[in-house]
């Protein structure tokens, strides 16, 4: 029993090498929500997300099914993902939390805020109020935050002058917390010159 708990922990702590199709079939699983419907009958016919995510897939024009599986199987194996064959050719694939926190660890690093060149003279306020049971989601949240110099007015409350609507939206959903965060646009507030200067405004 300790070794099949120990053998499960080391498949999921091995990488998965950046660009490769199981990579890619992550990264889609992400983008799509955490979960993606793929017919495997006419691939090519699917959205522009699924295309790409197939397009590993395919050797002069012929879409390698079996190998595709394949790598299912292996993220399945992984506990990153959950994956079953419907009716129709069909294929549901569902990332699991083991497999959104794999993802976090390779994403997370590349969001920053992006300056823009003129200040819409707009603030972002984030709120949030991550409940206690999920106290590694909220403090790693709030670390993220700081690190991507949002400035803390209070201990769940940051702002930043740069749009990051996008990269919150992000966050939220690899730490499942968006239910409780709120994005708030504003456009002055009492003490606001200390900001413009920390941001340099």
């Amino acid at each position: 029993m300790a070794d099949d708990k120990k053998r499960k922990n080391e498949n999921r702590k091995m990488r998965l090498r950046k660009n490769s199709n199981p990579h890619k079939i992550m990264r889609q699983l992400v983008a799509g929500g955490g979960i993606l419907l793929i017919s495997l009958a006419s691939p090519v016919a699917g959205a522009a997300m699924i295309k790409n995510l197939l397009r590993g897939y395919f050797y002069k024009r012929s879409f390698e099914k079996e190998r595709f599986l394949r790598d299912l199987k292996n993220l399945q194996r992984r506990e990153l993902i959950d994956f079953k064959e419907l009716d129709g050719g069909r294929v549901q694939i569902v990332i699991t939390r083991a497999g959104r926190q794999k993802m976090l660890s390779y994403d997370i690093d590349d969001i920053h805020l992006k300056k823009t060149g003129k200040w819409d003279k707009k603030w972002r306020l984030i709120i949030f109020d991550i409940p206690v049971n999920q106290k590694q989601a909220r403090d790693a949240f709030g670390r993220k935050l700081r690190s991507m110099n949002f400035y803390p007015l209070q201990k769940s409350v940051y702002v930043a002058p740069y749009p990051c609507e996008d990269e919150i939206e992000f966050l939220a959903m690899i730490f499942d917390v968006r239910r409780h965060i709120l994005i708030l646009h504003v456009s002055d507030f009492e003490g606001e010159e200390k900001l413009k200067n920390h941001f340099g405004l």
